[in-house]
């Protein structure tokens, strides 16, 4: 019988290291995050010595110092612990409810935590557990802290305000896969594109090319995974269960703390395709990487402990799965059968970059796999305040985002945002998620912001589809555990020649296979000057 996987929820030493390993890849600037640096913040600097403390000597340097130390956030685990992981607060913590709730019942939160079980080489102790999962925070208690201060349980508020479809003026609009996958006549003399083309012959394209590929503008797909065996069957309805942050008392308060199953965390209330419930059952052993950037790995089985652990559930941002390497290998290559891309969206060009012409054999099918076109698809999987931060899609390519499970929040912003405006600085970390909608979501969605930046908003729950059309800067919230699916497309319509720049300046290589590619399929007028 094989091991389930769900219910091992204890990480053992090695476990924690594969943890440390992935998160010293992912922010590595976060290794250097020191109590000098901690110092400087806002919030903590607030509470040492004041000048006029120090004249009247009622306070030494050395007590303000102190008394920082004992509010910065203590190590989780012996030798592996990120305390910069932390740093900005996001997670409720214990030491957030003591300090601003006096009947606040601690034993209740914490039964079943200090257990380790068999695996007593853990060596945790009381003082390692000051976090406390927001699913076992209640409304009352999450109310009385924020009364007190705003960032204490700022994770929890979050949530039921995103929770909340956007209002009318941003909300991106929303149409039905079929109605916009109906084929149109298309003219290239009388468009609207920016191509100068010499394709003469009038050609059907697809209603969702001229509305939204040519105009570049978002939109949210419904009806897109009609046919996905990906896609999971959820309760009492054909359609996915619109996943709520309000669920009942005894929903709110069952964390993994309290010795609850984790059947609807892991599964979002849905059964089979790609919950996250069912992906771990399948592909437990197989190791996911988190990013292209670094190629870290961790087995699934691993990253489903983390998120149910201290280690992911106090992390201001935690791990993230992008692999765009899923269905490469011959165990995960099914999942490549259980979805299908969209018929609404146009072909993606890149598909047609030379492989090689009268080079390739019977026996080059090896070699096709491993031609150097730009990753274009990823496997998405992340807890609860994890995310994408603010990114522009590489190469100008459109994308499309499905989820499968869960539920994520979107802003989008028009190509012509300056980028310092919204957190985009160059040579400087990208602002993970969690964090970016703290410090940034009220400013641009106020009334001062500038109209012409304004954003296009997103709530996205299972079975939705997202448009992201090319060069619009955006992040993703993920306000539940979310899979998705999402897949990076090359368009003739909308901004190609501004494409083409991006491939020729970042792909050199690859343009040059594209551009023959493109000539030998009779694509001449969509060729450029290749180098």
């Amino acid at each position: 019988m094989a091991k389930n996987h769900i219910y091992d929820r204890y990480l053992d030493p090695e476990e924690r290291f594969e943890i440390f390993t992935v998160k010293a890849a992912e922010r590595p600037h976060l290794l250097r995050w020191t109590l000098e640096e901690a110092r400087h913040e806002s919030d903590i600097t607030s509470i040492a010595c004041t000048n006029e403390e120090k004249k009247t000597g009622n306070c030494s340097e050395d007590d303000g110092f102190e008394e920082t130390e004992t509010l910065l956030p203590p190590p989780l685990t012996d030798g592996c612990d990120l305390p910069g992981w932390r740093s900005a607060g996001i997670a409720p913590s214990m030491n957030n409810l003591l300090c601003n709730t006096g009947n606040f019942d601690v034993d209740f939160p914490f039964q079943g935590s200090l257990n380790v079980g068999a695996a007593s080489t853990l060596f945790r102790r009381e003082s390692m557990f000051p976090f406390i999962s927001s699913s076992a925070l209640s409304t009352e208690c999450a109310d009385e802290i924020m009364s007190d201060n705003g960032r204490r349980c700022w994770w929890y508020s979050t949530k039921q305000r995103f929770n909340i479809p956007p209002p009318f003026e941003r909300a991106a609009p929303v149409v039905q896969h079929d109605d916009v996958a109906l084929l149109v006549d298309y003219d290239p003399q009388t468009s609207s594109s920016e191509l100068v083309l010499d394709y003469k012959e009038k050609r059907k394209v697809t209603t969702f090319s001229v509305e939204y590929e040519m105009k570049n503008r978002p939109v949210k797909i419904l009806g897109a995974t009609k046919g996905w065996d990906a896609m999971p069957n959820y309760e009492q309805s054909n359609a996915p269960r619109r996943q709520t942050i309000n669920d009942s008392a005894s929903q709110r308060n069952s964390g993994w703390m309290d010795n609850c199953e984790f059947s609807m965390l892991f599964s979002g209330g849905g059964s089979g395709g790609w919950t996250f419930a069912n992906l771990v059952s399948r592909f437990g052993d197989v190791m996911f990487r988190f990013s292209d950037q670094h190629g870290e790995m961790m087995s699934l089985s691993t990253y489903a402990k983390y998120i149910i652990n201290p280690e992911g559930l106090s992390d201001d941002s935690p791990l993230g799965i992008y692999d765009s390497e899923f269905g490469d290998d011959q165990v995960t290559s099914v999942l490549l059968s259980e979805y299908s891309v969209p018929s609404c969206f146009s072909q993606d060009l890149f598909d047609l970059m030379d492989l090689g012409g009268n080079e390739l054999t019977e026996n080059s099918e090896e070699e096709q796999i491993n031609i150097p076109r730009p990753p274009y698809r990823w496997i998405l999987i992340g807890p609860e305040r994890s995310g994408t931060g603010m990114h522009v899609d590489p190469l100008w390519t459109n994308a499309w985002v499905t989820v499968l499970q869960g539920l994520k929040r979107w802003l989008l912003f028009p190509p012509d945002t300056p980028h310092d405006m919204i957190g985009m600085l160059k040579d400087t970390p990208q602002i993970p998620s969690s964090i970016w909608f703290h410090d940034f979501y009220d400013k641009v969605t106020s009334l001062s912001w500038p109209k012409c930046y304004q954003p296009v908003e997103v709530l996205q729950h299972a079975g939705e589809t997202v448009f992201v059309p090319a060069g619009w800067p955006h992040l993703v919230l993920n306000l539940t555990l979310t899979v998705a699916v999402t897949h990076n497309y090359a368009s003739e319509f909308g901004p190609f020649s501004k494409m083409c720049e991006e491939v020729l300046k970042e792909e050199p290589e690859f343009a040059v296979r594209w551009y023959s590619g493109l000539r030998k399929h009779g694509r001449d007028d969509l060729t450029f000057d290749a180098p």
